[in-house]
């Protein structure tokens, strides 16, 4: 078996990052992996479930997290180390402690706050990047980002998110005729921009009484969002699902994904909506423009109207369908796992 890689990342619950661990693992039998979660376990799911990894839990106490990792670290030194949008501190930390094969994945493009923590952060990433560190970007966007706002002399290659297409494929599942079925799957938390996604839905039902809503997920916004739709008497229409391990049989049934984030690295759920025949609605971001290259369709404008332009975009749903199908022989190309595997193989054999 070749040499053991150490994943190192935040948290092990199921966000599109997290995703990604378990269809590496299961498409690399032949390597050895364990895993560093620098939080405590504090998710009701984890990605790691049933999964032949030796995991370790770092803390969500900065300073004992601090420790624990430089300790880990320490111990596994020799090995090749995957580490994921652990920020420059944790990435110093593991170079302190004498591990020289290191990647570190992008997945984020919001780096800093404020002004204080701009100066901060820039500083503690150029100690951090000295030495060698192979770095690998989820899109051209995050990538554009890292050089624009923390160094654009580093060499960083593009390794798109790998999607399963045994399991995010169009299968036989029904839909119904007297409805429309709009869903959000992801994570309940802030930059999801789920209070206006509510909104939106109420504002849907009420031009399109048939139109029902399911979001899909866990997070720290539940009880806010739960809140917000019992004020808004849309309990009838508009549900809060949790978090589902067959989420490729609720994209399968349903008529629509609406995607309304504010920002966004890359977004795993937008192409399993697709593979699995599902059109996508999605908010303007770079990274959204980026994965709908050439199909401008599925995305929405820049303005006030937003309300407005879902409308318009339900209203033609059968067009969206017939493209979904032309989109999907696209992504297939571009987000097999087949294609991941075979780049990830490569950096891992340069870095040993």
């Amino acid at each position: 078996m070749s040499e053991n890689i150490h994943f190192t990342h935040l948290s092990s619950g199921p966000g599109g990052l997290e995703l990604l661990l378990p269809v590496v693992i299961k498409n690399m039998p032949d390597r050895s992996f364990s895993a560093f979660v620098i939080r405590s376990r504090h998710m009701k799911h984890s990605v790691y479930e049933d999964m032949p990894v030796t995991i370790k839990y770092g803390s969500n106490r900065n300073i004992p997290a601090y420790f624990k990792t430089l300790m880990y670290a320490i111990k596994n030194r020799r090995s090749v180390f995957h580490v994921f949008n652990i920020g420059p501190v944790f990435l110093l930390l593991i170079k302190l402690a004498g591990a020289k094969n290191i990647i570190y994945s992008i997945h984020g493009t919001i780096y800093w706050k404020n002004r204080f923590g701009k100066w901060i952060f820039r500083f503690l990433w150029q100690i951090a990047l000295l030495g060698k560190t192979t770095l690998v970007a989820n899109s051209q966007y995050s990538r554009n980002e890292f050089l624009k706002k923390i160094n654009s002399r580093v060499n960083i290659r593009v390794l798109y998110n790998p999607i399963d297409l045994n399991r995010f494929s169009p299968g036989k599942t029904f839909k119904s005729n007297r409805e429309i079925l709009v869903i959000y799957s992801g994570r309940l938390e802030k930059g999801k921009n789920l209070p206006l996604w509510i909104e939106t839905a109420a504002y849907l039902h009420e031009k399109i009484p048939g139109t029902r809503f399911e979001i899909y997920g866990e997070g720290s916004l539940k009880p806010l969002l739960q809140q917000q739709i019992a004020e808004l008497k849309a309990g009838d229409y508009i549900q809060m699902k949790g978090f589902r391990k067959d989420i490729e049989d609720v994209y399968r049934r349903s008529d629509a994904f609406l995607f309304l984030s504010e920002y966004e690295s890359f977004g795993n759920v937008v192409i399993e909506s697709v593979l699995c025949g599902t059109p996508v609605i999605t908010s303007p971001l770079p990274v959204m423009k980026e994965i709908f290259d050439g199909y401008p369709q599925f995305v929405l404008r820049e303005g006030k109207d937003l309300k407005e332009q879902v409308l318009l975009k339900l209203l033609q749903l059968d067009q969206l369908e017939k493209l979904t199908n032309c989109v999907r022989e696209s992504f297939i190309k571009r987000f097999s796992v087949e294609g991941h595997i075979k780049s990830l193989r490569k950096i891992y054999s340069e870095c040993e």
